[in-house]
């Protein structure tokens, strides 16, 4: 009997295990429709502003040549997404440099990062609605990098994509400066609008990379719930069976008492 009020009790916590991951599943699947339809968007507006930017490109300064590079990690906030930061950090140890300044975004990253490495550490976004907010303080920390560094600096952004972590460059601008046609109409003085495009057309890109690793980072939880809930399934119908078979146990032995009583009795 105690056997099998103990394999109940794990029934039910199994019960309430699921009744738990199932409502993060369902929270899960509902940022990652919100967040793959904010992604679509917001990759039109790096589109517009990327012909934007050719157009205005012959009004630019010649770019300086980098006396080195800066390295963005785009990690998670939260845990339970698999491989996610782990990619991200074997990406990064395959073709960046220990001394490089390193922007880290998401406290999870953070914690799988080696300690002597020339670390900014970035709070990460729960999601699209705070992730504007996310660019601020990556494009405060780029800016320290760049203070410390005391000359101009690239700008390469690694995160992990659908299929695996990759690396992309962001800085210098992929512009051509010597563009045909003809210039744009402006009001304001061509550079000054040249250079404001240019930092629109920066924060945008950042914003659609971190939202893509955003989107990744929820289908990656997504498959752990799902999962993490069949091995739940798989667990409880094992358990059942367990239950059932002690219970059948119990009947004999209560069948066996009966008919041992009765032939006393006679």
């Amino acid at each position: 009997m105690s056997q099998r009020r103990e394999i109940e009790a794990r029934v039910a916590l199994y019960d309430d295990l699921s009744g738990i991951l199932g409502a993060m599943r369902s929270f899960a699947l509902a940022e990652l429709h919100r967040i793959t339809r904010r992604e679509e968007a917001q990759q039109q507006v790096v589109s517009v502003l990327q012909r934007s930017l050719q157009d205005v490109a012959r009004f630019l300064p010649p770019p300086e040549l980098a006396g080195t590079d800066v390295w963005l990690l785009l990690g998670s906030v939260r845990g339970f997404c698999g491989s996610f930061n782990e990619d991200v950090v074997r990406a990064w140890q395959a073709t960046g440099d220990a001394r490089q300044p390193v922007i880290v975004v998401g406290e999870r990253l953070v914690a799988t990062l080696p300690e002597n490495i020339n670390l900014f550490p970035v709070a990460g976004a729960d999601g699209g609605l705070d992730a504007a907010a996310a660019i601020d303080r990556i494009l405060a920390a780029f800016a320290a990098a760049r203070r410390q560094v005391g000359a101009a600096c690239g700008l390469i952004v690694c995160l992990r994509d659908e299929d695996a972590a990759r690396t992309q460059r962001l800085l210098p601008l992929p512009v051509a400066s010597d563009c045909g046609g003809v210039p744009p109409l402006m009001n304001e003085a061509p550079g000054a609008v040249a250079a404001g495009v240019a930092q629109h057309f920066l924060f945008h890109q950042l914003l659609a990379l971190l939202l893509r690793s955003i989107r990744v980072e929820n289908h990656q939880r997504l498959m752990q719930m799902e999962s993490a809930l069949r091995h739940l399934e798989h667990g409880i119908e094992e358990l059942a069976r367990q239950r059932n078979l002690l219970r059948q146990e119990e009947i004999v032995e209560e069948i066996e008492v009966l008919t041992g009583l009765r032939a006393g009795m006679r």
